[in-house]
């Protein structure tokens, strides 16, 4: 019941939206001097190379959807900024008509080979943050890897002892349930994650025996980081490359933290020759602890995706909202956001 009500309000919110942009009311607001004084920073994370938009749309967009969304910012006539130039702008309140920046996270392969052909194609500029151990070390993501062979193998019913720790029947068929064995394989590991070779070797065994080709898998390199190599080229292509942990993690001890953001930094500079002093919250870990040292380390900005807004003049620049762009958004809800009417909306309700 709680569900089917919820659903229903959404239909009627994007109705509602579809009158008032119909009616011109999106061209008015998107037009007006409260949009110039605010920045809309989208945030995408990956570009799908075969099927991931179908096992994670809320991670992954195609293609086609990517170019539809550059081809709206085109004709909406939307300013894109690069992201270090929209936030001085904003703070000196000089940004231009209808600004938007567009960011990218954690350092996919699939930027490289499927994003930044398209955004070159429509002259646009964006930042990708990036996670620097998964490119230096070449291997899929073990939990992200983990999750999409399961949902590869949606089709089968395990028997007990098919997978490592599996002491109990799983239909993969069952989203739930894939979760939960996704989190039980995961903790099978974790004596051997220190050690790459025995990590890629047990990713295989899984892969095995749920009936997967692992050599395909890994040529696809769909999970799979930029390597050092394809990340200077992007910076030479005049793409920004910027902070997102080593690691992708935020640990709460402050010598911990640091040394997560200076070996990110140190290793995206020797590779873009290029200042790294943009962050971004790893999966939104965004904690009040974490504001003085990133200051301490010089970081000028950092975003997040904790809650979905525009950035204003006011924000601190270490809380920066994003707008999350995922294939579950219609065209009309995006234009809605493009325009600051979806902030609006959020805002009141919130």
């Amino acid at each position: 019941m709680r569900e089917s009500l919820r659903s229903a309000a959404r239909r009627v919110r994007h109705a509602g939206l579809a009158v008032m942009r119909a009616a011109g009311g999106f061209g008015r607001v998107a037009d007006s001097q409260w949009r110039r004084r605010h920045l809309l920073i989208l945030c995408y994370h990956g570009v799908s190379l075969q099927d991931e938009h179908e096992w994670n749309d809320q991670l992954f967009v195609t293609p086609a959807f990517l170019r539809r969304r550059l081809e709206i910012l085109r004709d909406g006539r939307y300013t894109i900024l690069p992201l270090a130039d929209a936030v001085r702008r904003l703070r000196g309140d000089a940004l231009p008509p209808r600004s938007v920046a567009i960011t990218f996270d954690d350092g996919y392969y699939n930027f490289y080979a499927a994003a930044a052909p398209l955004l070159e194609e429509f002259g646009v500029p964006a930042t990708n943050y990036v996670s620097t151990y998964y490119s230096a070390h070449q291997r899929p993501i073990p939990p992200v890897a983990v999750r999409y062979l399961l949902w590869r193998a949606r089709d089968k019913e395990l028997a007990p002892g098919t997978l490592p720790g599996l002491d109990a029947a799983a239909s993969l068929r069952d989203p739930r349930q894939r979760e939960r064995l996704a989190d039980r394989l995961m903790e099978a590991p974790q004596d051997a994650t220190r050690d790459r070779a025995t990590q890629e070797a047990w990713l295989g065994e899984v892969a095995a025996r749920l009936g997967i080709d692992w050599d395909g898998f890994l040529r696809s390199r769909l999970f799979h980081l930029m390597t050092a190599e394809e990340l200077r080229d992007m910076a030479r292509r005049g793409f920004d490359m910027q902070l997102h942990t080593h690691r992708h993690r935020t640990p709460r001890d402050k010598d911990a933290f640091c040394r997560e953001v200076l070996e990110n930094r140190r290793i995206l500079e020797e590779l873009t020759r290029r200042p790294a002093m943009h962050f971004c919250y790893p999966s939104g870990d965004v904690d009040a602890m974490f504001l003085p040292w990133l200051r301490e380390l010089g970081v000028a900005t950092a975003t997040t995706t904790a809650a979905a807004g525009m950035a204003g003049a006011g924000h601190d620049p270490l809380l920066l909202p994003r707008y999350s762009d995922t294939m579950a958004q219609s065209e009309t809800v995006f234009e809605s956001w493009l325009a600051g009417v979806g902030h609006m909306l959020r805002s009141r309700r919130s």
